[in-house]
């Protein structure tokens, strides 16, 4: 759903004030329905009827002519006015009503020949009366809402009728749980955000480390206060990255030390090669000699590249790539450079300096690697580079073409293998060992991006480079 917050403290703040509306709706819903089959006032509410009917019982004592002043003091959940007689009750009273009567003769203090009558009933309130209770409360009653009728008998044998509107118990605890909601929910949201960037906020701690660590940092968080699952998460990190690097460092020292063990026995049978009368299977021995050490040479160099720990640091990456460009041009290569930021593509010469395009790496490491691509595509003519800022997906994109005769599409992940040269993508005098695009591949991927070919449709090769920004 668009509307629902994507943050995890803006949805524990969503569901937090959600679930508190659902149970207040539900509490005021259930105390509304049981209303209507429940007749138990409350209390506080007979205590002010009681008040009511006392003061209005002594102002018609007191007065020949109560009608007029009783109906001043009428109020909306309350009216009094004076009869002749009595209303008949065939029923009787019940328990709850005798209650009341009994309370009323010692507030009023009428003797106990005093006829009180009290009758609580279903009746509908007349025209122009306020029914009590909220929004709610009205929705969900019934046509006919609890009346409760008082009758007193004045000292002048006359009768005072009263009709009230009393709260009813289910009725108080729904006004209480609708004022609740409105009142609640200010502080509810404070608590539930407060709590929420307090889980959030290791999590953004981890999430930076595992940036960092992508892009060949060692990064050890420290354990965080408070909430122990967070604090698992963070040790389980810490572990997960030393465990890595006991392997990586394992792998590339058995790598770099087996290289460094095949230089005795190639040099021990070169020796004995230059030995051997025949010149044309010795010149034909001692060649593949020379070309298996050059690719021990660049075995280890492959190791040492992935063993060596350069400190990260912040670089202009368009300033970066144009030094590899100013190394291609002089050597006589023409390659072409432009950086796009917003919308805007600028050539060489931009020393704009724009935010997009800093980028936290190992400089020489990375520099390695972007070299590799961009000399392998100058070895065909004119290259072209291109450095876009892509703000949506929080990459920095960097694509170079060249004018090649482009690769067969099932060797464009093949030809990332170490030592793997194709015919179709090189001619005999360009040399290498097949160790470029790997090394290329690995310092990229080292730095949490990677790289992959494309061809073009109008000839050549694309090599896209994307990097987390």
């Amino acid at each position: 759903m668009k509307w629902f917050p994507r943050s995890l403290s803006g949805q524990l703040v969503a569901l937090w004030l959600l679930a508190m509306l659902a149970a207040h709706v539900f509490a005021v819903v259930a105390l509304s329905w049981w209303r209507a089959d429940n007749a138990t006032l409350h209390p506080l509410s007979v205590r002010t009827i009681e008040t009511r009917i006392l003061s209005a019982y002594r102002l018609a004592s007191r007065s020949a002519d109560a009608d007029a002043l009783l109906q001043d003091i009428s109020l909306p959940d309350s009216t009094f006015q004076v009869a002749a007689h009595a209303v008949p009750d065939p029923f009787g009273m019940g328990e709850q009503e005798r209650a009341i009567a009994q309370r009323l003769r010692g507030l009023l203090e009428v003797a106990g020949k005093v006829p009180i009558h009290v009758r609580l009933q279903q009746a509908e309130p007349e025209r122009g009366s306020q029914r009590g209770g909220n929004w709610l409360e009205r929705a969900f009653s019934r046509t006919h809402a609890l009346a409760l009728d008082v009758e007193v008998q004045l000292p002048d044998g006359r009768w005072l009728r009263t009709r009230h509107w009393p709260t009813m118990v289910p009725a108080h605890w729904s006004r209480v749980l609708s004022f609740s909601l409105l009142v609640g929910m200010l502080p509810t949201a404070i608590i539930a955000l407060l709590f929420g960037r307090r889980i959030m906020r290791p999590l953004r701690l981890l999430t930076e480390a595992s940036k960092r660590v992508s892009r060949g940092e060692r990064v050890i968080l420290p354990p965080p206060d408070g909430l122990s699952g967070v604090r698992e998460i963070t040790q389980a990190f810490n572990d997960m990255q030393e465990s890595l690097t006991r392997f990586v460092n394992g792998r590339t020292q058995m790598f770099a030390a087996i290289g460094h063990d095949l230089r005795t026995p190639l040099t021990s049978l070169r020796i004995r090669a230059e030995l051997i009368d025949d010149r044309e299977l010795r010149d034909a021995m001692v060649k593949t000699l020379d070309d298996m050490s050059v690719m021990v040479e660049g075995a280890l160099q492959f190791a040492r590249d992935d063993a060596l720990q350069e400190p990260t640091q912040d670089v202009r990456l368009d300033e970066l790539i144009q030094e590899i460009v100013d190394q291609q041009t002089i050597q006589g290569r023409e390659v072409h450079c432009e950086v796009c930021c917003e919308g805007r593509c600028e050539g060489r010469g931009e020393t704009r300096p724009d935010p997009e395009l800093f980028y936290r790496c190992r400089p020489v490491h990375l520099k390695r690697g972007l070299s590799n691509i961009i000399d392998n595509a100058a070895r065909y003519g004119q290259v072209g580079i291109r450095v876009v800022a892509d703000k949506v997906r929080n990459t920095l994109r960097i694509e170079v073409e060249d004018e090649g005769p482009g690769i067969d599409p099932d060797h464009l992940e093949r030809v990332f293998e170490p030592f793997t040269r194709l015919d179709s993508a090189r001619s005999s005098d360009t040399g290498g060992l097949g160790l470029g695009l790997a090394i290329a591949r690995s310092c990229i991927r080292a730095h949490g991006g990677d790289v992959t070919l494309h061809n073009r449709a109008e000839g050549g090769l694309r090599a896209v480079i994307e990097l987390p920004n």
